[in-house]
């Protein structure tokens, strides 16, 4: 019976760490760990498995020029995003549903852990975001409410999908308010996905919406066609 030697990367010995010189105490993480490092930092970053395929490449635009200068943005600001950068500019993505806005915000997470690059990533879709709040009120064995939004707060980098998508509440927009204000004033970078192109100010009110202005770019997907009736994106 042949038995079964299991790998050893002979760069680390198993390790996943190898010296920066020898005989130093300084180490970097082994090559052989990159894969299992992306995998782990997407499962940190929450992003759901739907997505997992996403990237800037993978976005077919179909020369229609919204998309194909949306595309072009994104990889932009994936390129050039690093964790504290001054401004924490993000990015607000806005078109009707189909129209890829989802696709795109994961694909600068997605693109920015493929560049090795540093930070906390986080991924959260806003409506799923205070379902879970709402839960926590009715149950002691559920995280309580300030134990779910502190990763949104510290985040380097979040995603918040489908800004707007929660009926109005007092109780919606005052957890609303907390993130994006608390967010604004750290100069963290946020990336925002609405399908409220003109009434984004009556869902979010206007203090949230004047914040936007100044913490986002905008990015419109208008004009095109919902691509999960067509399949075309």
């Amino acid at each position: 019976m042949t038995s079964i030697v299991p790998f050893s990367c002979p760069r680390c010995n198993g390790t996943g760490w190898v010296p920066q010189a020898p005989g130093s105490y300084d180490v970097d993480a082994c090559s052989c760990q990159e894969g299992s490092r992306r995998v782990q930092r997407i499962a940190a970053a929450r992003v759901p498995r739907r997505y997992h395929h996403c990237s800037v490449d993978a976005f077919t635009t179909s020369s229609a020029a919204p998309l194909v200068r949306a595309k072009h943005d994104v990889s932009e600001f994936a390129d050039a995003w690093t964790p504290g950068r001054k401004d924490g500019k993000g990015l607000l993505l806005i078109g009707p549903c189909g129209s890829g806005k989802t696709h795109l915000a994961v694909a600068v997470l997605l693109g920015i852990i493929d560049r090795k690059k540093p930070g906390k990533l986080l991924f959260s879709n806003f409506q799923d975001l205070i379902q879970e709040i709402q839960a926590s009120f009715d149950s002691d064995e559920v995280p309580s409410k300030s134990e779910i939004l502190r990763p949104l707060l510290e985040a380097d980098l979040l995603v918040l999908d489908e800004l707007g998508s929660q009926k109005p509440s007092m109780f919606v927009h005052d957890i609303l308010y907390y993130v994006i204000n608390t967010r604004y004033n750290d100069a963290r970078t946020t990336i925002f996905t609405t399908n409220y192109a003109d009434d984004l100010q009556e869902r979010i009110g206007e203090r949230l919406r004047s914040r936007l202005y100044e913490m986002t770019d905008e990015i419109r997907l208008t004009g095109v066609r919902d691509f999960r009736k067509n399949k075309t994106i």
